[in-house]
């Protein structure tokens, strides 16, 4: 992310894109999203975590990502053994994100490597090029408005 790849040739930049695709599906099994751990009161006044100074039931987990639809986001609790599992699963995609950027960068780069700038277009008031000015008024006929 944020490498420069202008100065490498075409050639370079193709084998630099196959090498990224092969980083990219060498990736762990990745979900995207956060996670937090922490304990909860559940309410009840007869019930332990009811005590002054005591944190609540837990510690338990809660994995939340944004998707589309309606509420945006989706949150699943994660249970206190797979905690350390999610978290690298969360770091996977960390990484297969910064990954896939860099491909996108690479391809890019590769897209407007052939192409030079946009060539100019003739100005409609050019005589060199046989416009009128007038905009859509010029070729009307007078008509009664």
């Amino acid at each position: 992310m944020g490498k420069d790849y202008s100065t490498m040739t075409v050639r370079q930049l193709e084998e630099l894109r196959s090498v990224m695709l092969d980083r990219i599906a060498a990736v762990p099994a990745f979900r995207r999203g956060s996670l937090q751990v922490g304990y909860r009161k559940c309410g009840r006044a007869n019930c332990r975590c009811a005590r002054p100074g005591e944190q609540g039931h837990g510690p338990r987990g809660l994995w939340t990502r944004t998707v589309k639809g309606p509420g945006g986001s989706r949150g699943q609790y994660i249970p206190v053994e797979q905690v350390d599992q999610v978290r690298g699963e969360l770091d996977n995609y960390a990484q297969f994100a910064a990954l896939v950027e860099d491909y996108i960068e690479i391809n890019e780069v590769l897209c407007t490597s052939g192409v030079g700038p946009p060539a100019r277009r003739p100005r409609r008031g050019d005589p060199a090029s046989g416009g009128e000015k007038g905009g859509s008024i010029a070729g009307r006929t007078n008509r009664k408005r």
